[in-house]
């Protein structure tokens, strides 16, 4: 007898199949740390085997499957007990708790394009404020039910190349209605939340996919401190979570800038028209200096343009108070793009 992950994805789909997304997608946040033989029962000739299974999980899961009374928890236990092998019963659930950060989490293992992935965020995040607008006094069913199908069939062909289940169990917006005027749901506020509890596990998911690609240059460039600082923004960038987070990856663009522009300038050759030395810290007037003697003449004058547009791009974000993930992943990917092309133009990188 083996208790494995793969009595996780059993229990998982035996959740879904019956409606209880909402306990399926906790199960989804949990993995298998160890489990023991602790007790036997004998069934007449029969012996079985209790089983007590140790189960891992971020916070939120924990504090739901250690309370007994819960029924997400009663739901849970009886997916496992009905998914164990043949000569076992469940004996108990231990639950421990482990950190999660946007390093480490679980992601969606992705074919699709990074494009695709945000529309597919959209396309949740539509159908999620749709089912809530329903159910607390927005359109009449009737004039919104072709959309919310079309929708639904929409998400769960995306879902299913990402080979994972549509955590809404509700084929049409009349089986919603029939779930929130049964009395389980009865005011707007306890839809709201049954709806956004229903979507979470999967638009965190979805939400960590797309920023769990580290970005990064071509290949090292040789350069060490410039490949050390874009490892730094590429870790930044993974666990940034607000604001401060995000100016600071606008600084470590900066600094990727200095560092990259003390590696090729060299004052007698990248000397500039007004005679003047940049200091150690002035990128800017050194990587034009640079620029200017490596693309010189008319016939370059799209690639000086491109680089020094690279340039304002990577420095711009750190003094903007309210930068954002988005905002941060294009200075990332400015500074990621004007190191690799120096690199070529300097021998350094691919050719």
């Amino acid at each position: 007898m083996q208790i494995d992950e793969e009595l996780l994805k059993q229990s998982i789909q035996f959740l879904f199949d019956g409606g209880e997304a909402e306990a399926a997608n906790l199960l989804r946040t949990c993995t298998v740390e160890d489990w023991d033989i602790v007790d036997h029962w004998m069934d007449g000739n029969r012996q079985l085997d209790g089983v007590l299974i140790e189960l891992s999980c971020p916070r939120k899961s924990y504090d739901i499957l250690t309370n007994q009374r819960d029924p997400l928890t009663k739901s849970i236990e009886r997916a496992i007990t009905a998914t164990l092998p043949s000569g076992a019963y469940l004996k108990g659930i231990r639950t421990r708790a482990i950190a999660i950060s946007y390093a480490n989490a679980s992601t969606v293992d992705s074919p699709l394009l990074q494009a695709e992935m945000n529309e597919l965020i959209q396309t949740v995040e539509a159908q999620k404020a749709l089912m809530i607008s329903v159910a607390t006094g927005g359109p009449r069913i009737k004039d919104v039910a072709r959309e919310y199908e079309d929708r639904r069939l929409q998400i769960k062909e995306n879902l299913a190349a990402l080979s994972i289940g549509d955590p809404n169990p509700y084929p049409n917006l009349w089986t919603w209605y029939g779930k929130w005027s049964d009395g389980s749901l009865p005011t707007y506020q306890s839809r709201r939340m049954y709806i956004s509890s229903l979507y979470q596990s999967l638009l965190d998911a979805l939400q960590l996919s797309t920023r769990a690609k580290p970005i990064q240059p071509i290949e090292p460039t040789g350069w060490a401190r410039v490949d050390r600082n874009v490892e730094k923004i590429v870790r930044a960038l993974e666990t940034a979570t607000d604001e401060e987070d995000f100016q600071s990856i606008g600084l470590l663009c900066r600094e990727s800038m200095i560092s990259l522009a003390q590696a090729v300038y060299d004052r007698e050759q990248h000397a500039l028209s007004d005679g003047v030395t940049p200091s150690e810290a002035d990128a800017k007037r050194m990587l034009d200096g640079f620029i200017t003697k490596q693309l010189s003449g008319g016939s370059h004058d799209a690639q000086r343009r491109f680089m020094k547009a690279l340039y304002d791009l990577a420095v711009s974000l750190q003094h903007r108070r309210t930068a954002g993930f988005r905002d941060a992943a294009l200075c990332a990917e400015a500074t990621r793009s004007l190191i690799n092309t120096i690199a070529i133009i300097s021998g350094t990188g691919p050719t």
